[in-house]
């Protein structure tokens, strides 16, 4: 995830220098994971952070804003009232069920937030229909076969439309033909990469349209045709690489 919010950063930070700068001249900038962590956590930067918010056994910016421990391993984020016995209510809450315990907020506490902490495919299951206003988990079916499930936050907008996934992602490195092409590379070259394993295959095993193959070594010996099964288009393109 750290990965992502980089991304994203970084995307940010290109935006707000073109419209302060007016041009289409580049930046350099340079970051880190570590940066992008501290980054997640602007809100402890202020000061030291209040016991209840670090280490294992953290529970909440407050001892009265925190997650509460319910009833069958479950838990429930609530923002009890500052005069309220803490300890008192956290016994009473252990006891309690899910639903039960946002109903103590309510009915016992004023009217006090609480609301359920849910496991991440819980949030998918209720954010899967396309009707959440806070995230979108989508279903998508890339050219090479595979499904994947796509999670697209609906408050992450550019010029008023949330962003969305405009393509299923592909394989680990399925693009690596079509990048060394736009760089400049014949098809014969980007076979021999390939061949070669300098270039290595989708997956780590095999390239999505065509079957496992040993590396070939160069020069390209008389026998390659047999020994390796290339066929003899991508032979006369191996050795238009090799030359």
């Amino acid at each position: 995830m750290r990965c992502r919010y980089l991304a994203a950063w970084a995307g940010l930070a290109a935006l707000y220098s073109r419209e302060v700068r007016g041009g289409e001249q580049g930046d350099w900038a340079v970051t880190s994971l570590a940066v992008c962590a501290s980054l997640t956590q602007l809100t402890l930067q202020r000061g030291e952070p209040p016991p209840s918010a670090v280490g294992h056994d953290a529970t909440g910016m407050t001892p009265h804003k925190r997650v509460f421990p319910v009833a069958g391993g479950r838990f429930i984020y609530g923002q009890a009232p500052e005069a309220c016995d803490v300890r008192e209510l956290a016994a009473t809450l252990s006891s309690l069920e899910s639903d039960a315990a946002i109903a103590h907020f309510e009915n016992a506490l004023g009217g006090a937030l609480a609301v359920p902490v849910l496991t991440v495919q819980e949030i998918a299951a209720l954010c899967s229909d396309g009707g959440s206003k806070t995230a979108n988990f989508t279903r998508k079916r890339g050219e090479s076969g595979w499904e994947v499930e796509t999670w697209e936050p609906t408050w992450f907008c550019f010029d008023g439309a949330p962003l969305s996934c405009a393509r299923p992602p592909a394989f680990a490195g399925a693009d690596a033909p079509q990048v060394l092409a736009a760089l400049g590379y014949s098809p014969g070259e980007v076979l021999g990469l390939k061949q070669s394993r300098a270039v290595v295959p989708t997956l780590w095993y095999a390239w999505a349209d065509e079957p496992p193959r040993e590396p070939l070594s160069s020069p390209v010996p008389p026998s390659v045709t047999a020994a390796h099964n290339v066929p003899a288009r991508d032979l006369e393109l191996l050795k238009e690489g090799l030359e």
